[in-house]
């Protein structure tokens, strides 16, 4: 089957948030303004408007195309004759990963700092995160359907794990109120995560 072909409008959007992603690093995201970005991105700044309204709306899209990437696209398939304690581990390092990662940590920010000004837009954004379902979401029901899990409520299973490593990889960090976790410290959330939800619902 033939690849479809890229509209213009389609370029030029991916165009646009390339540029941004580069001038956030170049510059950062709270110095990155819509004329850097048009410029890195060789776009005019109507061209950019007429894709985002503004510079947060932008950062937020960009959150949940790194997102959906990295929890929703990420490649995790259950494997039922491999050890779920590994298997889960793996799974529960890249969102630690994922929380932790520094450029993502100022976009969320941004858009924070933004949407508290703006719920209604804020809830429409989470709620096209939430509604796909996620790599680790999908590997629950599979080792749950095995017999390797008890029944458990996937969706309030997910939520628990994610609660424990945010309250020790993300809100904090996110709030300056401590440091970012260092590789060992990664690891021993990482470990405790899983340890204490297995001990829980392992069948």
């Amino acid at each position: 089957m033939a690849e479809q072909k890229k509209t213009r409008s389609v370029i030029k959007r991916e165009a646009i948030i390339t540029g941004a992603l580069a001038a956030f690093q170049q510059y950062g995201v709270a110095d990155s303004s819509m004329d850097k970005i048009a410029e890195l991105a060789q776009v005019s700044k109507r061209t950019v408007y007429n894709h985002f309204e503004s510079k947060e709306v932008l950062v937020a899209e960009i959150i949940t195309s790194e997102w959906e990437k990295r929890t929703v696209v990420y490649d995790a398939l259950y494997d039922a004759n491999k050890s779920i304690t590994l298997q889960l581990t793996s799974l529960v390092a890249n969102e630690v990963e994922l929380m932790c990662d520094s450029e993502m940590m100022e976009l969320v920010r941004v858009a924070m700092a933004h949407f508290l000004f703006a719920p209604d837009t804020l809830q429409q954004q989470m709620a096209k995160m939430f509604e796909q379902e996620t790599a680790l979401q999908r590997w629950l029901k599979l080792a749950m359907a095995d017999g390797k899990l008890k029944t458990l409520d996937v969706n309030f299973a997910h939520d628990q794990i994610k609660g424990l490593l945010k309250s020790r990889a993300f809100w904090p960090q996110l709030l300056r109120q401590q440091e970012p976790l260092t590789a060992n410290e990664k690891t021993e959330l990482v470990d405790m995560t899983v340890g204490m939800f297995l001990s829980y619902y392992q069948a």
